[in-house]
């Protein structure tokens, strides 16, 4: 088990150093983004002692250089802030621990358990930690809890509760998130572990996800064995956490050792993001001992999320002139990020809606929207989409945004806009 940090001011000449973009918290995008970057040594203990408040003065001539890759382009953030939070930090986190206690894992108990209890030797005093399991349904195993004792003693005398046959894996995470919103704290965390797929939930990933989006709640998700691991996956990055995928049960131990001990160090690097509606790669780099040192990360902004359900439409508007049905050269980037979106998701289909404002007659208006629906699904498959995946539908003027009373009002009307037909 690596210590808990160690000083720059202990490191030697040639030692080697390793940085990663641990996480990243996009939720208050575009305004702001947020980077927990981490900084260790090749024991993997952390580095400390890099930047504010620790090193007013010093900081910049370690943190080097910041940019995004948007598409084919490379955007270099100039402006950036960088705070260090370490293990002398007396922040509370809440944290709540989510076992999965369904028939397959019945074996391992034994292993889950163990893991748990090193994650409650572990915390330190100004945290919070309940625990629960859940198969069919979620059994609160100790509430929250800040004092070590009382939670081991608790833990033991109730650990074996909740073992089933089912799995409800979003219904225990709704749950989860809805035993956090009780805590007043602003550091809410939910740590889920899992094996199999979902099976038995009333609850969709989606409603998980707005859940923890109002709750303020960051997910940790764990799989073992996880065959349909992609939608925990996106839990986990769209609510500002992380995904572990392990390979054998023995390794929870030092999953939860490792994202309780990343919550405690980092570096949080904010700044105001380029606008760009799709996959955004974070590239930052830091120079220590003499050498640069690189850290990699992405997030999403893209108006299709990996929750979105047949139905859903999304607002990337393009605009047209009046009476035209020829796309403005300010469309070409919007165009450009469909087609982007449109190649990571191969079995999205897309209504693309085209509309008017209420000058001409109801006949020439559903012509030109008719049109302009047209003119954008051709500037797609001039990019390379399919045009069997693209339905052009023209509404005219019988569904405007805003009234029809001045010519600002108008443009607003003159539009296209999408909607996920099958997915």
């Amino acid at each position: 088990m690596p210590s808990w940090s160690r000083p720059a001011s202990s490191l030697r000449s040639g030692e080697p150093l390793f940085a990663d973009i641990w996480r990243i918290d996009a939720r208050s995008y575009p305004q702001e983004v947020s980077l927990f970057v981490r900084i260790r040594d090749n024991a993997g203990t952390p580095i400390t002692h890099l930047a504010p408040p620790y090193a007013e003065d010093v900081w910049r001539q370690y943190w080097r250089g910041l940019g995004e890759q948007l598409g084919l382009s490379h955007v270099p953030i100039d402006s950036f802030t960088v705070r260090e939070y370490n293990d002398w930090d007396t922040t509370g986190y809440a944290l709540a621990l989510l076992l999965d206690y369904s028939g397959s894992m019945t074996s391992v108990l034994t292993l889950l358990q163990g893991a748990a209890e090193d994650l409650i030797r572990l915390k330190k005093p100004y945290d919070a930690i309940a625990l629960a399991s859940f198969s069919e349904r979620l059994e609160l195993l100790s509430p929250m809890e800040r004092e070590t004792p009382q939670l081991l003693e608790r833990f033991r005398q109730t650990r074996f509760r909740g073992i089933g046959v089912y799995t409800a894996v979003y219904d225990a995470l709704l749950e989860g998130i809805t035993l956090l919103q009780r805590v007043d704290s602003p550091m809410r965390v939910l740590i889920l572990f899992s094996d199999g797929d979902d099976n038995a939930s009333q609850t969709s990933a989606l409603q998980v996800y707005e859940a923890a989006q109002a709750a303020n709640v960051r997910i940790f998700t764990v799989g073992f064995g996880y065959t349909q691991d992609s939608l925990l996956a996106a839990l986990a990055s769209y609510t500002g956490g992380r995904y572990y995928p392990l390979n054998r049960p023995e390794e929870l131990s030092s999953a939860l050792n490792e994202i309780y001990r990343s919550l405690r160090n980092f570096y949080l690097v904010r700044y105001r993001p380029p606008l760009y509606a799709g996959l955004h790669r974070v590239h930052l780099y830091l120079t220590l001992l003499g050498d640069t040192v690189p850290a990699h990360g992405e997030y999403d902004t893209a108006p299709i999320t990996p929750f979105d359900t047949v139905g859903k439409q999304f607002e990337r508007i393009i605009l047209f002139d009046f009476d035209k049905a020829t796309l403005r050269p300010e469309a070409v980037p919007i165009v450009e990020e469909l087609a982007e979106l449109l190649k990571r998701y191969p079995r999205i289909r897309l209504e693309v809606q085209g509309h008017t404002d209420n000058v001409g007659t109801p006949e020439y208006n559903q012509r030109l929207s008719e049109a302009r629906a047209q003119a954008v699904v051709d500037a797609l498959v001039e990019r390379g989409i399919d045009r069997r995946r693209l339905r052009p539908r023209g509404f005219g003027m019988t569904m405007p945004v805003a009234p029809n009373d001045t010519e600002e009002n108008r443009q607003r009307n003159r539009r296209t806009v999408f909607k996920i037909i099958a997915k």
